[in-house]
């Protein structure tokens, strides 16, 4: 749900009175014509079944195929504690590097588990972001193929593979657990690479990002209608005419 910029969510509750919503204690919200907000119920109160269901049904679409390849920063240190030398960085957004990270390792996607087969049967592979409902969104993704050299070449997830990376390269952390969704990085069609995070959290921002707006676009025609609000159509103020005696 979009909100204005800088606004602060406040909880409503209401009632529902001869087919309008009253604040709970008494009168009318006063809000105005076009106000967005999240309308929380129990399932059993909708009575139409048909648009429980399709307001409550699971979809998937596949964000990155199999293959892919795949970032992710670490932040290693040479014997003796020292910092290890940076590598080259790749075209990632400051907002979006991890800091300290030195060391940028390649991962693919590999072929999907046993598990995922019954999930997501017409795919071999991949990434891909799973719609519960109106409520959940989130990634899946299938085993990923580590690089040689590692300890094993399949890792089961990419938090199990920033794990086993992070035991290769990070040795100076005591634990070696990670976010993936912020350590792992996938490439948009401009060449930047942006973190697992937009694909997971950025659903409003799609426009920004052609992976995540493929994706949505994927849904939205499964589901047979627009999971984002529309954005309010601007006007444009009419310019006056030039009078045509004028500059004679």
């Amino acid at each position: 749900m979009r909100y204005g910029q800088g606004s602060r969510r406040i909880g409503l509750p209401v009632q529902r009175v001869n087919g309008q919503w009253e604040f709970l204690y008494g009168g009318d919200v006063p809000l105005p014509d076009g106000t967005i907000a999240e309308l929380v119920v129990d399932s059993s109160a909708i009575r139409d079944r048909d648009f429980l269901n399709l307001i409550s049904q699971e979809l998937a679409v596949q964000v990155l195929p199999l293959g892919t390849p795949l970032l992710v920063a670490l932040s290693d240190q040479s014997h003796g504690w020292q910092q290890a030398e940076a590598q080259p960085r790749p075209t990632i957004p400051l907002q979006f590097l991890p800091p300290g990270s030195t060391r940028f390792i390649t991962v693919h996607i590999g072929p999907k588990s046993k598990r995922q087969s019954d999930l997501f049967s017409a795919d071999e592979g991949g990434l891909w972001l799973r719609q519960t409902g109106l409520d959940r969104c989130e990634l899946e993704c299938s085993p990923i193929l580590m690089p040689e050299g590692s300890a094993k070449a399949v890792a089961q997830s990419p938090n199990h593979a920033f794990t086993m990376l992070s035991e290769q390269y990070e040795q100076h952390r005591l634990s070696h657990t990670g976010n993936a969704y912020t350590q792992f990085f996938y490439q948009e069609a401009d060449g930047q690479w942006l973190p697992l995070s937009v694909l997971r959290d950025g659903m409003f921002k799609r426009a920004e990002t052609s992976v995540i707006h493929l994706a949505w676009q994927q849904l939205e025609t499964k589901l047979g209608w627009c999971h984002m609000p529309p954005s309010p159509k601007t006007t444009v103020p009419k310019r006056n005419k030039p009078d045509a005696d004028a500059g004679q």
